[in-house]
Order: structure tokens, then sequence, then C-alpha cells
């Protein structure tokens, strides 16, 4: 995979450099010698991910302390881990999950008290080995939910076929890669048989080297020989945070210690059959993801990146004004949030059949909410309340003298209502508050991009990534919160936008770095429709969204926390319920 061999030069103190991540750890490592690592269980994990259907957990470890020669992908059988956690909540002492007794010479850290650890290998199902150093971990975009980046009229339907297969991305700084997978879509509504071995989404797809299960170099993209890099360019060093595309057809790579972000396309514009379809592909057919473009001149230190959810309904108007795909990204160094735009280039030249898509700067947005702002870390925006304000738009009546243009005027101001945006930042600890899209004042036209930073809410030491994600209401419907992981503190705090307050501080195993949830449907969110039962898990109680999920960097592991608080014991509510895996300090302490 052409990995690099100058040797390793970790620091002597490795605890030092886990609470920044180590965000200035020198480029001097070897991922090409030593030992294979432990395919079935987690060490150093930096990224989660649930399938769109809820079956399978995916995880990526990075192998920070250089132990082996590599990192590992892995798939684990959800559908049992909420069943057990189920179990355990009823009964600690239940027989039938496999717990891990208690080591005396162990001491189990912060939120695992009413969790004891069990044992992850007999969740794990399959697993990848891939470079050293992975730092994220992204799911490709379920086609139901892609936008399309062709303009629509207005009423005009769009209809988006389904892939058999989504795609797993992971940037590794190891080898300066974005490595991917394919993994075949599950169904919701259906669970893994009583095989595990036949049921297809747990298999990882990636080349693996029937012995040493590693990757091939084709799903490690950012080399001049990738398909469809017409430019000949290659992935700069120190990969760090990615972010996919609205049309689920880009993907940008920030560089923690550059002024440049990497352009990816994700292969996945062929859109395949479903698999319960007679002529299904049994395989991934899409083109393989390549790099297309560097972009140089962004603010140095680029550690976050989010998509900017635009609203079609805004251009209705002019639906030719529909924006590219937009990002945010953010600098642990420079107080500035950057705008960068995607373009295909599809239509560039006359005579050149070659798509060369390429990447643009189009602006900064000052962090200055509060002293500092100079280290901002993850980013998400909301674009709930639009989802909400346009369900509530009257329809036209003819008796009532509301007709179709005044239905259409309002649906447009609704899509233009701002969306809210958060950013983790550090200098002071804090989660800033602020908000996309509309116009300095009512001559201005619609800006879909502006971003306004006006409120800043104290968390505790180290924020680094947010989630955008519900909960369950007493009533049994979602309610939207903002969950902020605080590495150095051990803590996720929780936030409810709505009422603009903290609603509650998770204490949680030591460094946590990533987390995943239940799939749910934003829309479902924004409306607080009711969460419907798992129908694979029939007369327990168990609803179809329930469970965040949380990786422990530090001690190798994963714990569970308890969404519900619909329940009539709401004792577990917002608290660990499940601890994955047994903690273990790292090696190099």
């Amino acid at each position: 995979m052409g990995r690099r061999r100058p040797g390793r030069c970790l620091p002597r103190a490795l605890l030092a450099a886990l609470p920044i991540l180590t965000l200035g750890l020198v480029d001097c490592y070897s991922t090409g010698s030593g030992a294979e690592p432990p395919l079935d269980r987690f060490y150093f994990p930096v990224g989660l991910q649930v399938s769109h259907g809820g079956t399978v957990l995916y995880a990526i470890n990075s192998d920070f302390d250089l132990q082996y020669n590599g990192g590992t992908l892995q798939s684990y059988d959800l559908s049992l881990i909420r069943r057990h956690t189920l179990r355990l909540i009823a009964d600690p002492r239940d027989p039938n999950v496999p717990v891990i007794q208690p080591n005396p010479d162990v001491p189990i850290p912060l939120g695992e008290i009413a969790a004891p650890p069990v044992d992850s290998t007999f969740y794990f199902r399959d697993s990848a080995v891939v470079g050293a150093f992975a730092t994220d971990l992204v799911l490709s975009r379920p086609p139901s939910k892609l936008v399309p980046s062709t303009p629509r009229l207005p009423g005009e339907n769009i209809t988006v076929g389904t892939r058999s297969f989504d795609r797993l991305f992971a940037p590794i700084r190891g080898d300066a890669s974005l490595t991917w997978a394919s993994v075949m879509r599950d169904h919701p509504d259906f669970g893994p048989t009583a095989d595990p071995k036949a049921y297809g989404p747990f298999k990882i797809f990636c080349g693996q080297d029937p012995v040493t299960h590693r990757c091939d170099a084709g799903h490690a993209a950012g080399k001049p020989s990738d398909p469809g890099n017409s430019r000949g360019v290659t992935m700069p060093g120190e990969p760090f945070a990615m972010a996919i595309s609205e049309d689920g057809e880009s993907i940008i790579v920030t560089h923690q210690n550059e002024t440049k972000t990497s352009l990816f396309s994700t292969g996945q514009t062929i859109l395949q059959a479903d698999p319960t379809e007679p002529n299904a592909p049994i395989e991934d057919v899409a083109p393989p993801p390549s790099i297309q473009f560097i972009l140089d001149g962004v603010p140095f230190g680029g550690v976050g990146a989010t998509a900017i959810p635009h609203d079609r309904d805004a251009f209705r108007e002019s639906p030719a004004g529909f924006p590219k795909p937009g990002f945010f990204q953010t600098s642990r160094a420079i107080p500035e949030v950057a705008l960068i735009r995607a373009y295909s280039d599809a239509f560039g030249g006359t005579a050149s059949s070659l798509r060369r898509p390429f990447l643009d700067r189009e602006g900064v947005f000052p962090v200055g909410v509060g002293a500092g702002g100079t280290d901002s870390r993850g980013i998400v925006i909301d674009p709930t309340p639009r989802i909400a304000c346009k369900a509530k738009v009257a329809p036209a009546d003819p008796l009532a003298g509301r007709t179709q243009v005044d239905v259409d005027r309002d649906i447009v101001r609704c899509a233009r209502r701002p969306a809210r945006a958060f950013i983790a930042n550090r200098t002071p600890a804090s989660l800033l508050v602020g908000e996309v899209g509309g116009s300095a004042n009512d001559l201005d036209a619609y800006d879909p991009d502006r971003l306004i930073l006006h409120t800043s809410i104290p968390l505790s030491n180290g924020p680094s990534k947010l989630y955008l994600a519900p909960v369950v209401e007493p009533d049994g419907a979602y309610g939207l919160r903002v969950f902020a992981v605080c590495f150095d503190s051990a803590t996720v705090f929780v936030f409810d936008p709505e009422t603009m307050t903290l609603e509650n501080v998770i204490r949680v195993g030591l460094g946590p770095f990533a987390m995943a949830f239940d799939p749910f449907d934003l829309e479902d969110v924004a409306l607080h429709r009711q969460v419907p039962m798992d129908p694979r898990e029939a007369g327990t109680g168990l609803r179809r969204y329930r469970f965040a999920y949380v990786a422990s960097f530090t001690n190798s592991f994963v714990q569970v926390i308890d969404l519900d608080n619909a329940r009539a014991n709401r004792a577990t509510y917002e608290r660990v319920v499940f601890t994955l895996g047994q903690p273990s300090a790292p090696k190099g302490t």
C-alpha cells in the first residue's frame, strides 16, 4: 500500500499526547512491520457508524501506539448488542449475557459502575486490516436522502434509485489515504439470520488478502493511479476530518498540518438496483473513489468539516440559482470557519470529455464569540427549523382566499429560515451557537451559506466532536439534541437547541472520541413524530431508535447510552447501560 518506513517516533509519554489527539505528532512512523493487529477487539477506536438498517455497528481502530502493523475496520452484530443491553438493564446478572468478571487489578473508568464490561468478541462478525492512525469513519448517505445536484422545477418529483451497497470511508494518517470498503445495505425491518455468516451486511469488502486480511491498494484512494484522477495529484499528509456532500458524490478531507483540503469523488454516482430485485448485482459495481483536486489557501490546521444543508424550496422562484455543494471547515489554529464549494466542472470544456471536479474557498467567517476562538473542532448544522416551518404551511383554500401562490410564498419563506449551527471550541472550552443562511436585512439577497455565531455556552475541557441526534421524549416522540464529546474530561454534554439549555452531562470512559446512534430520519425529528417500536424485537418494548454508542479511545472499548425517556422507569435515561469490551490502559503508559 506504499507505506512509509522511516521508523517510529512516538512521544515517550503517550498520555501526554492523548488529550490533544496527537495533532502535532511528527510524521515519522512505519506501518509495514510488527505483529498483525487483533481482528476481533477494539484498539484505540476513533470512528463508529451504524448501518442504515440499524443491524450492524462498524468501528475503525487506529493502532495509535503502533503495537501492530496496522489498524482495523470491524463489524459487530448490533441487533444482538441492543437485545443484550435490554437484558442487562432488566437484570445486570443475566447469565445469557457474556459479562466479563471484574479484575481487581484493573480500575473501572467513570461511567461503567452500572455497566460491567461485556465480551466484545461475542458480537464480532468481520474485520479488515487498514493503515495506522485512522481519524474518522463515515458511511455513504442513504439513497433516499440524496439531494440531486441538478435543478428542479416547483412541484417536480425526484426519483432516486437505491444501491445494494453502501461504502465506508476513513482518512488514514499512516499512509495518507482515504481508505474505503463496501458493505451490503441492510433492511430496517429485518435482522440477521440465525447463522451470522449468512448475513451479508456483516461482511466488509475491500479486496482483503486472505492471509493478512489487509485491504488491497485499490481501496486506499489518494494516489496518482486512482481511476478518474485526471490531474495526477497526490493526497497531502496528515488527513484528519472529512465530510460527504448532500448529493453523496463528493468528500472533502482536511489536513491538520496544512493549508490544504482534498476533494474526492465517492464513485457512487451510479445508482444500483435494490438487492431484492432479481437482477441485482452481487458486488459493488460502482466506480471506485478517487482523489480529484487539492485546494490550497484554507486556514491552517483543519480539524472539522460538515456539509451545508441547502433547501431547494428556497430557490423555487429561480431553480438555476441552487448552489453547488458547500462545506464549512474549522481550524485549530485560526479563529475562522472557511466556506468551501465543490464544483463538478461537468461542462467545463467544449472539446474535452474529462470530468474534472474542483474546490474553491469562497469565504471565511470569524469565530469571535467570547475570548479566543482559535481552536475550533467539530461542527454540525441543524435544518429542522425549516422542515418544521414548511410542515405547518396551510394548503390552498379558495373559500378563504388562499391561493397556491400564497402557499409557494410561505414555503419559500420557511425554506429561507436560518438553520442552526454549532461548533465545539477549546479557547475557552465552549459550545458556540449560531445560524446559517438568511440575509443581513430585508433588502439583501438570500445567502444560503451566511454563518453568524452569537452565543457561547461553557463546556468542560477538551470539546472535540459534535453530533446532531434525537432522544425519545417522555411522550414517546423524537426530540432533537446536540451531543458534545469532551475528550479531556471524559464527558458528553447534552444540549437542547429548542430551549437553549444544557440538559445533562454524561460521564463516560476516558478519552471519548466518536459517537454513533441508532438510525433516524431528521424529518421525523423535526416534526416530533412518535418513535415506533422495533418490529425485529416484538414484545420487548425496544423502540426502533433508543441508543447512542461512544468509542473510548484511551481504554479501547465502546459504551452504550440509553436515550429513551418514555419508559415508566427512567432511571437509565442518558446513562451508560452497556460496556462493549474490556477496558485496557494504553501499553505506552
